[in-house]
C-alpha cells in the first residue's frame, strides 16, 4: 500500500516523537522473518509490557518503517547514526518504560530465530552497538531489581527480630528450668 505525502509525514512525525520520549530503540534486521515468527515477536514484546509497569500506556512496539522516512525522522530528532546500518530492512523496537525488556525479549527472540539480526540501537539518543545491547539484556530487569531492593531492606529487620524471639525464647526456657528445679 503507497503511502500519500500527508500520511508519509504524519509517520515521520510521529516516529520522532518516539525517538524523542523513547527510553531504548532498537534497530533489527528482519530479512527472511517469516510473518509468523513475527508475530510470534510481537506477541512477546507485548505479554512483557502487560506484565511490566502501564504508566505511560505504550508498552513496547514493534514496527517497519521505510529507511527514507527514518532517516528524516533522525535528523528531526537530532540523533545521528552510520548511514551505512540504513542499507538493509529495518525494523524498530522502543519503549517508553523500560530500556532492559526490549533488549532481553529480541535477544532471547534472535536465538531462537536466527534470521533477525539486531543492528544497533538509541539509547538516550545516542547509537549504541550490538554488543551493548547484548549487555544491556544480561542485566535484571526492573522487577527483579525490586525484590533484590526490597530483600535488602528486609534483611536487617529480619535479623533483629530473629535475635529478639531468640532472647525471649532463652528466657522462657531459663525461667521453665528455674520453675522446675524450684519444685
Amino acid at each position: 500500500m503507497k503511502l500519500t505525502r500527508s500520511q508519509k509525514e504524519q509517520l515521520v512525525t510521529k516516529v520522532t516523537k518516539q525517538l524523542e520520549s523513547s527510553k531504548s530503540v532498537l534497530l533489527v534486521n528482519f530479512t527472511g522473518l517469516r510473518v509468523k515468527e513475527e508475530r510470534e515477536l510481537k506477541k512477546k514484546l507485548g505479554e512483557s509490557a502487560k506484565r511490566g509497569s502501564a504508566d505511560s500506556g505504550q508498552g513496547i512496539v514493534f514496527e517497519v518503517i521505510k529507511n527514507t522516512l527514518f532517516k528524516i525522522a533522525l535528523a528531526k530528532a537530532k540523533i545521528s547514526l552510520d548511514e551505512a546500518l540504513l542499507d538493509q530492512p529495518i525494523a524498530l523496537i522502543w519503549s517508553a518504560d523500560d530500556e532492559v525488556m526490549p533488549a532481553k525479549i529480541t535477544v532471547g527472540f534472535t536465538k531462537e530465530v536466527e534470521k533477525l539480526q539486531i543492528v544497533g540501537g538509541i539509547i538516550d539518543k545516542e547509537f549504541v552497538d550490538v554488543q551493548t545491547i547484548k549487555q544491556l539484556a544480561a542485566l535484571p530487569g526492573r522487577e527483579e531489581l525490586y525484590a533484590k531492593l526490597v530483600g535488602a531492606l528486609n534483611a536487617p529487620m529480619y535479623r533483629l527480630v530473629n535475635a529478639l524471639q531468640g532472647n525471649l525464647r532463652s528466657l522462657v526456657y531459663i525461667l521453665k528450668q528455674y520453675q522446675e528445679q524450684r519444685a
